[in-house]
């Protein structure tokens, strides 16, 4: 048994793309973020000192794509394991970036790249 903290839709305006243009002006990514814990784990107090605190997965997060990339694969990774860093305890980290409208010559709501384990690598 298992129970799962989820932040969705985080939203940065950031600079990662392969083309000059977006490393210059930037675009706008969405991020969601999943991570299980073993049920074992789930606060029984209403107290956050127990409980995996959701502001540290967010600063992870936004401390990574504030850093300016190429590949959405980068990033996703970069913030995958630092999410495991701070959670070793956890049983499942979903990382999920969205770039909106991307550049690929046809119109598109969004490119997305997700990477997702059972253990860190």
């Amino acid at each position: 048994m298992s129970y799962e903290i989820k932040l969705e839709a985080l939203e940065f305006h950031a600079f990662h793309g392969v083309h000059d243009y977006e490393q210059q002006a930037g675009n706008t990514f969405l991020l969601d973020l999943c991570v299980r814990f073993p049920l074992s784990r789930l606060p029984l107090e209403d107290s956050i000192d127990k409980a995996p605190d959701y502001s540290i997965l967010y600063q992870i997060a936004a401390d990574e794509m504030k850093i300016s990339s190429k590949l959405l694969e980068t990033v996703a990774l970069s913030i995958h394991k630092k999410i495991w860093k701070n959670y070793p305890d956890a049983i499942h980290v979903r990382v999920s970036i969205h770039k909106l409208n991307p550049p690929i010559g046809a119109p598109c709501k969004a490119s997305s790249v997700v990477i997702q384990s059972e253990e860190s690598f």
